[in-house]
């Protein structure tokens, strides 16, 4: 049996109101390919910020070639001892050159005693890259480079500085599959040349047709660990849905009428690489949920509706009527608001008021006369008006938004938005980082919406939040619909099979979308 590297042991980490490894143990054995599957929320991440050292486990232990790890295991232990991290986010310098990248963190080999000798530099980076049978030029700049040649100089970093272990977390999202054979052909090298490789993966094919040894975690736990060889992509649907099956909820309103012309009808929608042919109705009254996993192109159906990002097909109606939303300035025209997953950056003006933040879609209402200049007065009573009705715990309008806490800035999103009449209202990850308490008051707010005759669309990593809050939930899955379930048919099991293994075999039949694939128009 090969030497085992690492091992994990009762790995237990807590978060205000969230366990998110409750136990965890993992081997990790030299030139072997392990995959590490799970939904959202399973500890993943968790687990592997534990192995990293950005992160401390609160119990449990961790074992590195056999010797105990300290309390102070950071991230430069991790990397002394050759553990190397490959993020789903691209960590190249875009203004470094490919040979740079690779060496950073080591001393540039010099000339004259202070210039950098960038002909030595070059060589031995191109050394690294051809052990990867990389064709990539050390020279050119990172900015230059492809999706895939971007992560394949990653994974040279983790070789020039010496890695012995390499975690690579979701590293094939936005690759096409030309190029995830060449990543896998990578991953396979490092295996023979007895290195030990993490694969973090919802894609499942991936997983059976790379890995070695996979691992299961669900709910802080490793629930299934066995040779890849033994299992099928259906048994890990499974293990991954575990103690969901059977969990469901019932809606907490009726089904919206549907009858007449919806709200938001989207027909073929396409935004390569992410989004290739999505189409649905959403009625007034109507609490729609979009399920996906890492890469299946949620948000980016979510901004092209509300016109952050273009689509390069398809047609999106608002009220029956044909859009063309080339700026979020256009979809708030056409009746759309957004609630973006990023609030601190996208959602908010962090050094602003409370009050400016509240007021700042709506400042045509508050103007001094026909001057470009808002009135406080009147932006405050409004801003009073929005802290009452959503109680949002502030000492008053005049506090910065950045001192609150994440439910409290949430709250803050939402009430600009409801200064305006917009009919569509998108929510994407509405209750990331906000406690319990805060949660049930914005899933309060969210069935009001619809019940006042809003049509509302929630996207959400917590299938069990789907599940509580929708009356119709749409899967997506590498950018295509895979099905729909609604009414009583919402469970977590159903959008675990949805979202994972739409051709598995499962028992779970989808429900087709209406309209999908017409009207592939081009929009804008």
């Amino acid at each position: 049996m090969a030497e085992l590297i690492v091992a994990a042991r009762g790995l237990v980490k807590r978060y205000p109101g969230v366990v998110a490894l409750d136990g965890a143990d993992l081997d990790l054995r030299g030139g072997e390919v392990l995959g590490l599957v799970g939904r959202n929320g399973a500890g993943k991440s968790s687990l592997i910020k534990i192995l990293a050292g950005v992160q401390r486990a609160d119990e449990g232990e961790l074992r590195v070639d056999g010797e105990l790890v300290g309390s102070g295991y950071g991230p430069r232990d991790a990397h002394a001892l050759g553990l190397a991290f490959v993020h789903q986010e691209l960590g190249n310098f875009p203004s470094l050159t490919v040979a740079e990248n690779v060496a950073l963190g080591t001393r540039y080999p010099r000339r004259a005693g202070f210039l950098i000798n960038r002909r030595e530099l070059d060589r031995r980076v191109r050394v690294v890259l051809d052990e990867l049978e990389a064709e990539i030029d050390p020279s050119a700049h990172a900015s230059d480079l492809t999706s895939v040649q971007q992560r394949v100089v990653m994974i040279a970093r983790a070789l020039y500085h010496e890695a012995r272990v390499l975690v690579l977390d979701e590293p094939s999202v936005s690759l096409t599959l030309e190029e995830i054979g060449h990543l896998h052909a990578i991953v396979r090298r490092l295996r023979d040349r007895g290195q030990s490789v993490v694969y973090v993966s919802h894609r499942l094919h991936e997983i059976v047709s790379l890995t070695d040894r996979v691992v299961v975690m669900q709910d802080g736990r490793v629930t299934l660990e066995r040779p890849t060889a033994e299992v099928t992509e259906a048994a890990l649907v499974e293990a991954i849905a575990g103690s969901a099956a059977g969990r469901s909820g019932t809606p907490p309103a009726s089904p919206a009428d549907t009858s007449g012309v919806p709200a938001l009808r989207v027909r073929g929608l396409r935004r390569a690489p992410r989004v290739h042919d999505v189409s649905f109705d959403l009625h007034a009254g109507e609490v729609l949920g979009l399920a996906g996993l890492v890469g299946s192109g949620r948000t980016e159906v979510a901004r092209m509706i509300f016109g952050a990002d273009r689509a390069t097909a398809g047609t999106i109606e608002v009220d029956g009527r044909v859009q063309r939303l080339r700026t979020p300035v256009d979809g708030v025209a056409a009746g759309v608001a957004l609630l973006p997953e990023d609030r601190r950056h996208e959602g908010l003006v962090l050094d602003f008021a409370v009050r400016e933040n509240i007021t700042l879609a709506s400042l045509g209402d508050h103007r001094l006369g026909h001057l470009p200049v808002p009135r406080r007065a009147s932006e405050a009573r409004a801003a009073t008006r929005m802290i009452e009705r959503l109680r949002i715990r502030t000492p008053g309008p005049e506090q910065a938004v950045r001192r609150l806490s994440g439910g409290n800035q949430q709250k803050v999103v939402l009430a600009k938005w409801l200064e305006r009449t917009e009919r569509i209202l998108i929510f994407d990850e509405p209750t990331q980082g906000v406690d319990v308490g805060a949660k049930e008051e914005i899933f309060s707010f969210v069935r009001g919406l619809a019940e006042a005759g809003r049509a509302v669309i929630v996207i959400s990593s917590d299938f069990g939040e789907l599940v509580g809050l929708c009356t119709r939930v749409i899967a997506l899955r590498e950018g295509r619909v895979s099905g729909t379930v609604q009414g009583s048919d919402i469970s977590e099991e159903a959008l675990v099979r949805l979202a994972y293994a739409a051709a598995t075999g499962s028992s779970h039949t989808a429900k087709p979308v209406p309209g999908a694939g017409d009207h592939r128009r081009t929009v804008g």
